[in-house]
């Protein structure tokens, strides 16, 4: 047995259940289940278009769900030093995304103009609230982070930015404002999944390990998905069908997964 004190971040004595508290076969079944809707699709929307509905509907309730999970885990870790504001700040930031989803399907709706608009403002809101989730976490485990590490973490966005802002200019031969508002995404999302790596490294040694390292995994899938349609938008790619959007709809449920373990597990 261990208790829980709400003035502190760590339990008394860890209990075994945390080393084997991840359930394999259910990150399984959410591969399946995406793998499955975009087959679907295929078969029912030839025309891309025609999906417009089914996928905002599904855009919509997934960071929905998710971000109310996480504001039950900030909640419930609100007396301790760290977790409480940590996990606030993540459930503010898929709020931001379910506002800047629901945005932007009444836009798409009414026939607005899509290419940017207030639903931007909100997605660019989200990635300063999942830096500050793992700033604070990784802060509260001070790690000693070694020059090699440091040398990834910054070269990891560089390169990413270099790669679209090369490509984009190729594509544009200028940078116009369809350059600047695509380059703010991949610069964001890129900082954030270099972020999100260092995290994996330093929470797989904490009381939570394998349950953060899942949520972990889900926001990976959340900045890689964005860093993927930063390239798809440049080069016109980009469809509502297109197998992209599966990292978008897995990284939710693997992150509402990841959450609803955390609160099992103390």
């Amino acid at each position: 047995m261990f208790s829980w004190k709400r003035t502190s971040d760590k339990p008394n004595i860890v209990p075994e259940k945390l080393q084997n508290s991840i359930d394999p076969r259910i990150l399984l079944l959410i591969l399946g289940i995406v793998a499955t809707f975009q087959i679907y699709l295929y078969a029912v929307f030839p025309n891309p278009d025609d999906a417009s509905q089914l996928v905002d509907v599904i855009s919509v309730i997934n960071p929905l769900i998710a971000s109310i999970v996480g504001f039950i885990i900030a909640k419930k870790y609100w007396g301790s030093k760290v977790f409480g504001k940590a996990y606030l700040a993540l459930a503010l930031g898929l709020t931001m995304n379910f506002l800047g989803e629901t945005v932007y399907g009444i836009y798409e709706t009414l026939g607005y103009d899509t290419n940017f608009g207030p639903m931007d403002i909100l997605f660019y809101a989200f990635y300063p609230l999942v830096l500050t989730h793992l700033i604070l976490n990784i802060r509260f485990f001070k790690p000693k982070i070694s020059h090699f590490t440091k040398s990834w973490v910054v070269a990891i966005p560089a390169a990413i930015i270099g790669i679209y802002s090369l490509l984009s200019f190729e594509k544009h031969g200028q940078a116009n404002f369809e350059f600047y508002t695509g380059v703010v995404y991949v610069i964001l999302s890129s900082i954030i999944l270099s972020g999100t790596l260092l995290g994996a490294r330093v929470f797989k040694q904490g009381v939570l390990g394998k349950a953060w390292l899942v949520l972990l995994i889900g926001i990976i899938l959340q900045t890689t998905g964005d860093v993927w349609y930063g390239y798809l938008d440049t080069f016109d790619q980009y469809t509502l069908t297109h197998p992209m959007n599966l990292l978008y709809y897995a990284s939710y449920m693997v992150i509402i997964y990841a959450l609803y373990k955390h609160q099992k597990i103390i």
